[in-house]
């Protein structure tokens, strides 16, 4: 399963495998107690990724010492759901952005009729943002 991970009980710090034998840390000079979470470090990320609160981490904790089941529940809830926001959050890098306003809504569309130039450049490609309005020319040609 791998080496658990112990946190400070006063300000949180998470402390590695290599300081499991310390009874109080310095790093911070806050002196508080180490708490062994019994939690390897992909557990710790996880509910870290819900939460840094550390009343929320000290429940988790007791959870699994209470209710594996429960907690492996709750577990598979947090990554299932922090894999979702990410998905979300994610677009493609390759994605037309609008230089304006950064909305992706954009449209590609002839560049049309004109009172000033008539139907001269009626054929060329422009871009259009669905959100703000802005026009611009494909290839970072911005008008």
């Amino acid at each position: 399963m791998g080496n658990t991970v112990k946190i400070c009980g006063k300000c949180g710090r998470v402390i590695g495998c290599c300081d499991k034998d310390a009874m109080i840390h310095t790093g911070g000079n806050c002196g508080g107690n180490l708490i062994d979470t019994g939690l390897v470090t992909d557990e710790l990320m996880v509910i870290r990724k819900v939460s840094h609160d550390n009343n929320f981490l000290k429940a988790m904790i007791e959870l699994k010492k209470k209710d594996i089941i429960e907690y492996n529940l709750k577990m598979s809830q947090f990554k299932a759901h922090t894999a979702q926001q990410s998905q979300a959050v994610s677009q493609p890098s390759g994605a037309l952005r609008c230089p304006q306003c950064g909305s992706t809504n954009v449209s590609t569309g002839a560049r049309g009729y004109s009172m000033l130039t008539g139907f001269a450049g009626a054929g060329k490609t422009v871009n259009r943002c669905g959100r703000c309005g802005y026009k611009w020319k494909p290839h970072g040609n911005y008008t």
